[in-house]
């Protein structure tokens, strides 16, 4: 019988361990409204809707649209 506790002890220690990085990082993201023909042209407006964009948003970057085929949405993070 201890022994079937020390075994539950030893994996939930270890479950522990493995979940100590979960959650530490504190980053948003939003995706914008509209989207672009291209991901240049996604790309090339992303600084300005990054300023113009209320929040703290420190970087940006360009997904496919999966409802338009072909189009860029933008993602702001920080």
């Amino acid at each position: 019988m201890d022994m079937k506790r020390f075994a539950v002890a030893g994996l939930l220690a270890l479950a522990g361990l493995l979940t100590i990085g979960v959650g530490v990082s504190s980053a948003d993201t939003i995706q914008t409204e509209g989207n672009y023909p291209t991901r240049e042209a996604c790309q090339n407006a992303g600084p300005g809707v990054k300023a113009t964009t209320p929040g703290n948003w420190n970087n940006f970057w360009c997904v496919p649209d999966r409802a338009a085929a072909g189009n860029w949405k933008l993602v702001l993070s920080n």
